[in-house]
């Protein structure tokens, strides 16, 4: 929706903005917002927890999902809920798990699409595109030295993604990949299986710097130091995810952060990123398109883009989104305790055997590719 020049400006109402703790998504989504909001004068209580005393006209609440309990409590007391169900859905059976309390929301804010239509098979209440603002950002007027690699920055989870595209249509030019090395003792499990089910042997080999190869990928530890230095030096950038439920409801946050710098970009043509861009007006590289991803050409076209859509995710714009949403939800009115209550039940039901029959299914599929 577009924004309000002075909303936040003439916002009487209060707000409150958590549960914020300390993951990425609470401090981008909510606690940045929330401090730039702050400094407007808007009054916002931040919240850590949901045990905390929370008094406000509107909640916006950032990826966890409070109990039926301390929602039905709000609603009832007159509360507008409005909910930013960041990286919520990793399975198809969560949409079950919290399809009751998805319907006691007055408003969502969504960062891609296709969450709102999952969204959309339960709530009839508004949904309202939310833009990450560009928290990373390089001195696009600066004109250092470009250097013939492509970048790739990723979680853990998506190296797999990365190892399948290394084994099917690698890149000919050099790749600098920078990941979160820290979590691997968590995550290594999860590699292994990922790994197994793409017939692929997992193998971990570290070097003198610290730096890790798994199965032939050179990984080297993420910051935020390393990452823009790179991001100044890369000809382009690139990304990759699964062709998954759970990877194709995940936001165009790494697009947005090398296309708004001026970084060309590819990606596949499934990623929600690609769609993004494409609904505003910008043709992004596939992934198997290196040789126009490096071109003066597509990159004339990112430069052009930019100048011109900057705007969107700007922290000033975004701010403005969430408070133009909450000036056009409605509280929801009278609910029944004791249905909500059933139903709740019942769909936890449901979830509970989606689940099981997920782990059966995925337990197979692993002793299949082992056998």
């Amino acid at each position: 929706m577009d924004t309000n020049e002075d909303g936040y400006v003439s916002f009487n109402g209060t707000l409150a903005i958590g549960p914020l703790v300390g993951l990425p998504s609470s401090d981008w989504v909510g606690n940045d917002v929330a401090d730039f909001l702050i400094k407007n004068n808007v009054a916002v209580t931040k919240f850590s927890s949901f045990e905390e005393n929370i008094s406000a006209d509107y909640i916006i609440i950032v990826k966890i999902m409070p109990s039926l309990k301390w929602l039905l409590k709000h609603v009832e007391n007159g509360v507008k809920i409005l909910y930013a169900p960041v990286d919520i859905f990793h399975s198809t059976y969560v949409f079950w798990e919290y399809r009751q309390r998805l319907k006691l929301f007055s408003g969502f804010l969504i960062h891609n699409d296709r969450v709102g239509e999952i969204l959309a098979r339960t709530s009839k209440s508004p949904q309202f595109f939310i833009e990450h603002y560009l928290k990373y950002q390089i001195n696009t007027a600066e004109q250092p030295d470009k250097v013939n690699e492509l970048l790739w920055v990723g979680h853990l989870e998506y190296v797999p993604s990365l190892l399948k595209l290394f084994q099917t249509d690698k890149p000919q030019l050099p790749i600098r990949a920078l990941t979160d090395l820290e979590k691997l003792p968590h995550y290594e499990n999860y590699l292994k299986e990922s790994f197994h089910q793409l017939g692929y042997k997992y193998e971990v080999h570290r070097n003198e710097v610290g730096d890790i190869h798994i199965s032939g990928i050179h990984l080297e530890q993420w910051s935020a130091k390393k990452q823009e230095e790179l991001m100044k030096t890369c000809i382009a950038a690139f990304d990759t995810k699964m062709d998954s439920f759970a990877h194709n409801l995940k936001p165009p946050t790494k697009a947005q952060k090398y296309i708004y710098n001026k970084i060309p970009f590819a990606c596949s043509e499934y990623s929600f990123s690609y769609m993004y861009f494409e609904q505003r007006g910008l043709n992004v590289a596939r992934l198997d398109e290196i040789e126009y991803l490096t071109s003066v050409k597509y990159r004339e076209q990112v430069n052009e883009f930019c100048n011109s859509q900057k705007w969107r995710v700007t922290i000033e714009s975004v701010a403005q989104s969430y408070i133009d949403a909450c000036l056009n939800v409605e509280a929801l009115g009278s609910v029944s305790k004791t249905f909500c209550y059933i139903r709740e039940s019942t769909f936890f039901m449901v979830y509970f055997i989606l689940r099981v029959i997920n782990k059966l299914k995925k337990s197979f599929k692993l002793k299949s590719v082992k056998g």
